[in-house]
């Protein structure tokens, strides 16, 4: 199975949150015996969260016969670049992060709310707070040129550049929210102390959200000296319906084939890390959990102020 994320550049922390993530789900079900006698072997490729390298990268894949599916992408633009390219090859993909949904998508599982679900759910939140009326801004030069001082801001950036935003402003807002993309530990690196407060919504839980301290999780801050990000988390996930697509697919056909598994995947259901996962038929995670956040005390992904 593939695996592609960024391991190089900006974002090079996001893809290593989900590799470790994803090894330790190969590694269980090969400690478990495999799947019915096949040992899974991990392949990692970087697209750097780039539309034109993901696609590349997706290519390389397909050219492996031995891969059987994959699990990818970490944005919305670097998935939505690389699906039509997996479709053609009759790749399964198990999609880990929120995107912005094709209205079908044939192989493909959603574990994660869509963009359009997890911006609903910050509305929400935006409502409670009285903060209906919010400036959006979506590049470093719009926060230096309008006064924002105790106006609700919304940014609609990268995590990096929201980060820098965060950090030039002469006088923090009533209250900062983003999108389901800014919020990340890079975010708090950029922007220090200026990051608490900021308020963003998640398709995936932090740690501190699970019902129970599991072995993945122990298995997990071992390895890295953290606790599971809620992107390590959907990453776990993402596999192990991947790897239940695989098994399935083995069942029916000896000789089975990634059609076989393509056509296996939106059937999966599973009760993961981030709850009871099931698919509709254009494979989007039905009932998708969001969870908004507030970073405090510099730590990501913060304090859970709506699950």
């Amino acid at each position: 199975m593939g695996l592609v994320a960024p391991f190089e550049g900006i974002d090079r922390e996001l893809g290593y949150e989900a590799l470790f993530a994803v090894r330790l789900a190969v590694q269980a079900r090969n400690a478990q015996g495999g799947l019915h006698g096949y040992q899974i072997e991990l392949i990692a490729l970087n697209d750097f969260n780039d539309p034109i390298e993901a696609a590349s990268q997706a290519r390389a894949l397909l050219a492996d016969p031995e891969v059987m599916g994959v699990v990818g992408h970490f944005s919305s633009a670097s998935t939505l670049a690389a699906l039509p390219i997996y479709q053609q090859g009759h790749l399964a993909v198990s999609i880990p992060w929120s995107i912005d949904a094709p209205a079908n998508m044939t192989g493909v599982a959603s574990v994660a709310a869509t963009q359009a679900e997890t911006q609903a759910k910050l509305e929400t939140i935006k409502a409670q707070l009285g903060a209906t009326h919010t400036l959006t801004v979506t590049h470093l030069a719009d926060a230096t040129l309008i006064n924002i001082a105790n106006q609700p801001l919304q940014l609609v950036t990268s995590a990096v550049e929201a980060g820098e935003i965060l950090a030039t402003l002469a006088q923090p807002p009533s209250h900062v929210f983003g999108t389901v993309d800014t919020g990340s530990q890079q975010l708090i690196q950029v922007a220090g102390a200026a990051a608490n407060g900021f308020i963003f919504p998640s398709p995936g839980p932090s740690a501190a959200e699970l019902p129970q301290v599991s072995t993945f999780v122990t298995n997990y801050q071992a390895i890295t000296g953290a606790p599971p990000s809620p992107r390590a988390i959907l990453a776990h996930d993402a596999t192990n319906i991947l790897l239940d697509s695989l098994e399935q697919a083995i069942n029916k056909e000896t000789k089975f084939t990634r059609a076989t598994v393509q056509a296996t995947i939106q059937q999966i259901t599973l009760m993961g890390l981030s709850g009871q996962i099931t698919f509709d038929k254009y494979g989007h995670r039905q009932a998708a959990p969001v969870w908004v956040y507030k970073i405090s005390e510099l730590r990501y992904p913060g304090v859970n102020i709506a699950p």
